[in-house]
């Protein structure tokens, strides 16, 4: 009896070929890496921003800090100058001197010279000669050694010097210890700057810079401002940090709910001029640099993903053409040559491979006519 035979179970065969898996495969690593671009891109675009503001402000608020801080020196140097000069004056060449000492630039508001009592015994402009300062700090702390005066509002001068475009006149004071032929303290000089002229110059500073300038003592107080319509300023990080002196650059929300970069810088000094206390704050709107944006920089950045992806894409065309195109030729003639056609597969080239598949195919057709 003639055994049957049973012809294998037909297969369906598999939509996926080798040339869709290569595709797939190359348009699943573009688009991961598209999106490791933009994710590494975005993080590294913020990152520069912050060191680039940082930058642009602490820069500016420096250069302030320290133009302002020059400024108060010059006065410091010619405070002490007519310090060192004081016991070759009779009392009408140091009127004379303290005269020309407070027409300069309306930043000296007063100069005077006080006996170790307190009593003003030389005076610009004659102003409060004769009258008692042993009670006011630069004259108490002056005594001691040389002093530098956080700003404070006109008390006893209140009505001789006039309001400025800032307001009611207010002063920082600086004062020295005059030594008198024996040793001794023979009184003390004193400089009230004016402090609208301070203001003045931050202000100008600020705005030919374009950023805010704030200056704050160890209070926690506000003592110049060059933005007038600046609110209370309570819990603040540059404020605390402001005041307890410590340096810091970083973005940050202030009451008016905008974000600003913000930097501290803290003692605000130069050369000799005694310390008044403060610390600098230098604040800037984001956009106020000519910044590239985070968001066209990103565009950018796909931009040339999407050309190094066409590019890639290009190659893998290129690459299906001469290696994947001979293979899947060969597979086709296979099939066709199982199925009883009398064929010869095309010769090829590339891959190594298809040679071998090409040569095997070749062996498979003649073996039939072998026998």
């Amino acid at each position: 009896m003639k055994k049957e035979t049973i012809p294998p179970a037909r297969r369906e065969v598999s939509a996926i070929t080798l040339r869709r898996a290569v595709f797939g495969l190359v348009f699943a690593g573009i688009l991961l890496f598209s999106l490791a671009a933009v994710v590494i891109v975005r993080d590294r675009v913020r990152d520069f921003q912050n060191a680039a503001l940082e930058n642009a402000v602490t820069i500016r608020t420096d250069a302030a800090r320290l133009a302002f801080a020059r400024a108060l020196e010059q006065d410091w140097q010619h405070l002490q100058k007519i310090a060192d000069d004081l016991a070759e004056l009779d009392l009408e060449e140091l009127r004379a001197v303290l005269n020309a000492a407070a027409s300069t630039d309306e930043r000296v508001s007063w100069a005077g010279f006080a006996s170790p009592d307190g009593t003003v015994v030389a005076a610009s402009g004659g102003l409060l000669q004769g009258a008692s300062v042993s009670e006011r700090p630069w004259f108490r702390r002056g005594l001691q050694s040389p002093f530098a005066g956080d700003v404070h509002d006109a008390l006893l001068l209140a009505e001789a010097v006039p309001e400025g475009p800032y307001g009611p006149a207010r002063f920082l004071d600086m004062a020295v210890p005059v030594a008198g032929d024996d040793g001794r303290v023979a009184g003390v000089l004193g400089f009230h700057i004016n402090a609208n002229w301070a203001e003045e110059f931050l202000t100008e500073f600020a705005r030919t810079t374009e950023i805010v300038l704030v200056l704050v003592n160890p209070q926690e107080e506000v003592v110049i401002s060059t933005n007038r319509d600046m609110p209370e300023l309570p819990d603040l990080q540059s404020m605390r940090a402001a005041a307890a002196g410590i340096a810091v650059a970083e973005r940050e929300t202030w009451p008016d709910g905008t974000t600003y970069f913000t930097t501290v810088l803290p003692s605000v000094g130069y050369g000799e001029l005694p310390s008044f206390g403060w610390s600098l704050i230098g604040r800037s709107e984001i956009d106020k640099f000519s910044l590239t944006s985070g968001a066209e920089l990103v565009r950018i950045a796909a931009s040339g993903v999407l050309v190094a992806g066409g590019l890639h894409l290009l190659l893998t065309l290129v690459f299906v053409r001469i290696f994947l195109t001979p293979l899947s030729a060969l597979i086709e003639t296979a099939g066709r040559m199982a199925a009883g056609h009398e064929e010869y597969p095309a010769e090829v080239r590339t891959p190594a491979e298809a040679q071998r598949l090409s040569a095997a195919l070749v062996r498979l057709g003649l073996e039939p006519r072998q026998r």
